[in-house]
């Protein structure tokens, strides 16, 4: 899920950005040189520093170059919601699984989570296929997944690791639920009786 936050909070500024002439540039620099990409342990990953007011004068302290500033500043941030769906791109395939892509991250779907069947793994197309549909899905597929494991990031581990099914309905590839439509409509062409 995305999300908007607003924090007030001392930002320290570089001398040379904050002679710039151009305080609120600097301290907008500073922030996004210091938090996007960032993982925070309430926020999520900060995709952006969205805007910055200063609301005050800036302080020296003692054996410190940097010029602090008061300052209101609001950042978009990513973070995963258990049960949520998302839609990604598959960005990797390996024996074990995909990887998917869903922007500021990735998640790992495990092979047995893919489709209702078991899916074989087909190296030279780094793909899955089902053994008894024969639905393949692999590298810069558009999918459908469920959030269903998050590791959140704490000062130990500075990255969020997310689990993901593609097995319940109207997940996976799109065309894989557009058949199951078809199907339970009796298809295009199909007779009422």
């Amino acid at each position: 899920m995305y999300a908007e936050y607003t924090l007030y909070e001392w930002v320290g500024v570089r001398p040379e950005l904050a002679y710039s002439g151009e305080i609120k540039q600097a301290v907008l620099q500073s922030l996004r040189e210091e938090l996007e990409g960032q993982v925070d342990e309430t926020m999520g990953i900060i995709i952006s520093v969205i805007d910055a007011d200063v609301e005050g004068d800036g302080v020296l302290l003692p054996n410190d170059p940097q010029i602090y500033f008061p300052v209101r500043y609001r950042v978009l941030s990513f973070e995963p919601l258990l049960q949520e769906v998302d839609k990604g791109i598959v960005s990797d395939a390996r024996e074990f699984g995909a990887f998917v892509s869903l922007g500021p991250t990735d998640g790992f779907v495990h092979r047995t989570q893919l489709m209702d069947e078991d899916a074989d793994f087909i190296q030279e197309t780094r793909s899955f296929k089902g053994r008894e549909s024969g639905r393949v899905v692999g590298v810069n597929d558009i999918v459908r997944v469920r959030i269903t494991q998050v590791s959140k990031a704490s000062r130990r581990m500075a990255a969020v690791r997310i689990g993901l099914t593609m097995r319940q309905p109207y997940l996976g590839k799109e065309e894989w639920y557009a058949e199951k439509q078809q199907v339970a409509g009796g298809g295009e062409g199909g007779e009422a009786s």
